[in-house]
């Protein structure tokens, strides 16, 4: 079982935490996703996406302490600012998003240090991967400092919210990297 909720360490939130999804965070996740310039650096939400549809997400991912899960990013109030999740198969690979409200707090870089440690020590992976749009550059960054390594990039399938096929960059984290830097 995760240790659920995951305290988060952050110098102006001391209640910062990961939790299980809740139907009730259905409204916000929606909120945030289908706002243009979330969805566009996202592949799975079209700007039509609907409460339904998260709460059909959320009802089919809470639940679960196995891959594919999704956890609610909390600044201490029950309120979802974003979303961390993880994703098992032929690689293993995190996504994540973050309320621009709540961007360039250093919140996401808090919340994706404890989410990897949490990933390493429970599901053990070799390496953990992240697929970021090439104008992303905030995101690349903070994989950077998070000890990910660009490992190549490729032009493929767009965003819900993209017209076209972009170029996305591949950052990967092997698991000896991140206990080394640790």
């Amino acid at each position: 079982m995760l240790p659920l909720p995951l305290a988060i360490r952050h110098a102006t939130l001391p209640n910062l935490h990961l939790r299980r999804l809740r139907l009730s965070d259905a409204g916000a996740f929606r909120a945030i996703v289908t706002r243009p310039e979330v969805g566009r650096m996202l592949l799975a939400f079209p700007a039509d996406w609907t409460l339904e549809q998260a709460q059909a997400l959320i009802a089919k991912t809470a639940p679960r302490d196995v891959p594919p899960f999704r956890l609610a990013i909390d600044a201490g109030n029950g309120e979802l600012i974003g979303t961390v999740g993880y994703v098992q198969g032929k690689t293993d690979e995190i996504a994540y998003f973050l309320d621009p409200a709540h961007q360039g707090q250093g919140i996401m870089r808090a919340c994706l240090a404890g989410f990897i440690e949490l990933i390493f020590r429970h599901f053990a992976p070799e390496s953990l991967r992240a697929e970021v749009y090439h104008d992303n550059l905030a995101s690349m960054a903070l994989l950077r400092r998070l000890g990910f390594g660009e490992s190549g990039s490729y032009v493929g399938t767009c965003s819900a919210q993209r017209a076209e096929v972009e170029r996305l960059h591949v950052f990967d984290l092997p698991r000896a990297v991140w206990h080394a830097a640790q």
